[in-house]
Order: structure tokens, then sequence, then C-alpha cells
């Protein structure tokens, strides 16, 4: 009988330990479950956002004129002529735009120029004055400076040469002033206008104002069947 008693005593305990094990062990995985959801969400805050809402920027009653509406300051010329060739401005075209730090992509009408000194008056290349004279004509019109912050190298890399240096997307974007985009918006009633600007100073500047629209296909292309 007292060998029976202690037998059952020893079964009781080791049931005990058996149970305190698995629970232990149901606990952890609760555990390990909970840490990977919260990485995997931090991990997609982290994914680029390239959303950007046209809403957030306030119509303007201002007529901003003709394309591409902007007249390089005082003793500065876009290239080399004294005056906008017909020939740099594409009917449909993309170029990407800085956001707050993201490169988002914008179709439509643009013109993608460089911006010179007339060094006739001896003087060089300064980028606060041609920074200056067009944030005041943009903002006189009613736009909006929209990019803050520098570009990261990593979103330069995300979106790529082959898009921005190859097809000439980011023609007013250089890898070496990424810390200096200057990117505004303007919006009337019918038309939304990008426009931005990155700047060496004593050197030159680039340009691109880009007016979204959507491609107008004269010729519809028809599937043809070669006859037999």
């Amino acid at each position: 009988m007292k060998r029976t008693a202690i037998y059952v005593l020893l079964v009781c305990a080791f049931m005990a330990c058996k149970n305190k094990s698995n629970t232990s062990g149901s606990v952890e995985g609760k555990d390990s479950v909970s840490t990977a959801s919260t990485i995997e969400a931090d991990q997609s805050k982290g994914a680029a956002d390239t959303t950007f809402d046209i809403q957030s920027i306030p119509v303007t009653d201002k007529d901003p004129g003709t394309f591409p509406y902007l007249n390089p300051p005082e003793t500065y010329t876009y290239g080399f002529d004294k005056q906008i060739r017909q020939s740099d401005i594409k009917d449909f075209d993309k170029e990407y735009f800085a956001v707050n730090g993201k490169l988002i992509p914008q179709e439509g009408k643009s013109y993608k120029v460089s911006i010179e000194k007339d060094r006739s008056d001896g003087k060089r290349f300064n980028s606060l004055i041609v920074e200056r004279s067009y944030e005041q004509a943009i903002l006189a019109l009613g736009g909006v400076k929209v990019n803050h912050v520098p570009v990261s190298n990593e979103e330069y890399k995300r979106v790529g040469d082959k898009e921005l240096i190859e097809k000439h997307y980011g023609a007013s974007i250089n890898a070496n002033l990424l810390d200096d985009i200057k990117t505004y918006v303007i919006r009337t009633k019918d038309k939304v206008i990008w426009i931005q600007m990155s700047l060496l100073n004593e050197e030159s500047g680039n340009l691109t104002v880009l007016e979204t629209g959507e491609l107008k296909i004269v010729n519809k292309i028809s599937n043809t069947t070669n006859p037999k």
C-alpha cells in the first residue's frame, strides 16, 4: 500500500512538470508570432511611399500664361540661346519629381533645359539669385513648394540610372545635389504644372517644367491580318 502511494505521487509530479513545460512552450510560440508581426509591420512602414495627393495643393486663380510659363532671371538664359526653342518642348514626356524626399513620376508636356549665365557682365552663375527669382515668380502664381528634405541615395537607386539618366527622365535631378532639389506645383482649375530645379553655384542649373496630361493618340493602330 505504501509503495502504491509513492508510485501515485511520482506519476502526479511527472504530469505536473509536463503540463508546465507545454504551457511555457505555448507562450513562447505566441511571443514569437507577435514579434514577427511587429517586425513585418515596421518593415511595411519603411516601404517607399510614392503616392501624392494633388488635392492637397490649393487651386489658384492666377493665369500662368503660355507654356513653359517661366522666363529665366535677368542676365540668365535657357541653354545659350536668348529665347525658348520650340524643339526643346515635348508634347508628351516623363520626369521624376522630388516630393518630401521621394521621387514621383509625372507625365505630360515638358520643357527640360539648362540654366546658364550670360557672362558678358563678367559675373558668374549665382544659384541663390536664380532660386529666389523662380520661387518668387512661382509663389506669385499660387504655386506650392513640395520638397523640403533631401532625396536619399537609396531612393535615387530605387528608380535607377536607366530611368533617370539613360531615358532622361531625371533631367532636373543631379545625383550630386540630392540634398537640394527644388520642386513646386502650380494647380489651376484645368492644369497641374510641376517645376523642378537643381542648381550648382557658380556653374549652371537644370530646369524641368511639366504640365501633366495624357497621351493623345492621333492615329489609331489597328490589328491587321497578313494575307495568306
